[in-house]
């Protein structure tokens, strides 16, 4: 038997949908795509979830306040870590789950529905 080309690298595919990633690690993860959408001119986000929908809201602020999360830029996207927002409404996952993020008008911000998951990556013991 010859060789078998592996593709499965483990990592999540880049996308050109805008994404939110909800964290086993306690952060949330905003996609390249939802970045450039939406965060381009945000240092920062506050955040927002809508319990009787199961939704959680990023509102893009310009600047940080004192109810707002420091956006951390990548080359593949951004994250903030409010860890306590994500304990408070027990919202951090057994594994990386991705979620369609879209922008709510009514609100003025992005939003992402918690029971439709796109994905999800990595294990209970490893990120």
């Amino acid at each position: 038997m010859g060789f078998e080309r592996f593709e499965d690298t483990g990592s999540m595919e880049a996308s050109s949908q805008p994404r939110i990633s909800l964290r086993k690690s306690g952060s949330i993860g905003i996609s390249k795509a939802a970045m450039s959408e939406w965060f381009e001119d945000s240092d920062a986000v506050v955040l927002h979830f809508d319990e009787d929908n199961d939704r959680i809201g990023l509102e893009p602020v310009e600047e940080g306040t004192e109810h707002s999360y420091t956006i951390s830029r990548s080359e593949g996207g951004g994250s903030v870590t409010p860890s306590a927002f994500l304990r408070r409404f027990d919202l951090v996952p057994e594994v990386t789950t991705r979620y369609a993020a879209e922008w709510d008008e009514d609100n003025e911000l992005v939003a992402a529905s918690l029971n439709e998951p796109v994905g999800t990556y990595g294990s209970e013991d490893g990120e």
